[in-house]
């Protein structure tokens, strides 16, 4: 199958479309106080410690549903600020993130083997512990939430960017049913140039909850004028027999719910805040 260079999984790269990501970890904005019960819990994971943030609506009378999502410490304020932006009060969902206990935004010793499946290659050796991290989710992270919130457990998104998002896809694909819902922004396929991923079981005949796959359009379409030579020739070396969108068709034309969202102009990291928002439709439809 001919190689497709997936553009949008950069986070190595320094141009206005391939930025790298701030490391500082962005607050929660004063108003959430008003309408979110919010605290952080660490968990023993192996030999270190993952740390769990939550926001649990305030007066809650019944349950509600709930988003859990990878990159607590860099994302998870942004989806409970938007969430407070966003919704009405009676709206408002759980927002659990899975994050580390340090001062940084996307830890990226710990991200990049956590959150990627093991492959084949020299160059992906720091990676592969996204099974153990699933089974953590669903064994330990998922009792103790129903058990601490009112959790509707009917209405469960699962929700990831970039490496959280090929994190969220190799979720699906293993068990697609046990979330009802999955958000993939971005996905990184270029991961072990797409080895993990297995269209067979992304489309056998089973019970399948809806997959959402987004990205930005300079991540399938970029404009290499204004890259470096440097940036050119990471962005040529990062790549995958599949794309986003051919993954999704692909999942689509064996009758699976599949939604492709492409954001026209936004690059890798500016698609992040049209990530959240569809994370957070889906998530309290």
């Amino acid at each position: 199958m001919n190689k497709i260079i997936l553009s949008g999984l950069l986070l190595c790269m320094t141009s206005s479309a391939f930025a790298r990501p701030s490391q500082t970890i962005p607050p929660l904005d004063k108003k959430v106080s008003q309408f979110y019960h919010i605290q952080q819990t660490d968990m023993t994971y192996g030999d270190r410690a993952l740390r769990i943030y939550s926001a649990v609506p305030d007066n809650l009378t019944a349950k509600r549903p709930v988003l859990y999502m990878l990159d607590g410490n860099g994302l998870y304020p942004k989806v409970v600020n938007r969430a407070v932006e966003k919704l009405p009060a009676d709206k408002l969902p759980i927002i659990i993130g899975i994050g580390y206990p340090v001062d940084e935004a996307f830890p990226k010793v710990w991200r990049t083997y956590d959150y990627t499946p093991p492959v084949n290659g020299e160059d992906f050796k720091q990676g592969g512990g996204s099974p153990a991290l699933y089974q953590f989710l669903i064994q330990t992270l998922r009792p103790w939430a129903e058990h601490q919130f009112p959790i509707d457990k009917n209405k469960q998104t699962l929700f990831g960017h970039s490496f959280g998002g090929l994190f969220t896809l190799m979720a699906y694909q293993q068990q697609p049913d046990d979330f009802q819902f999955y958000v993939t922004a971005s996905p990184s396929l270029w991961w072990g140039k797409g080895e993990m991923v297995d269209l067979a079981k992304l489309t056998r005949q089973q019970d399948a909850a809806p997959l959402f796959v987004t990205l930005g359009g300079l991540e399938e379409t970029p404009d290499l004028s204004k890259l470096s030579k440097e940036q050119i020739q990471n962005y040529q070396a990062r790549k995958s027999w599949i794309s986003a969108r051919q993954l999704c068709d692909k999942i689509q034309s064996q009758q699976r719910a599949c939604e492709f969202t492409l954001f026209d102009g936004k690059s890798h990291g500016s698609v992040i805040p049209d990530a959240i928002n569809k994370a957070l439709d889906v998530a309290t439809q």
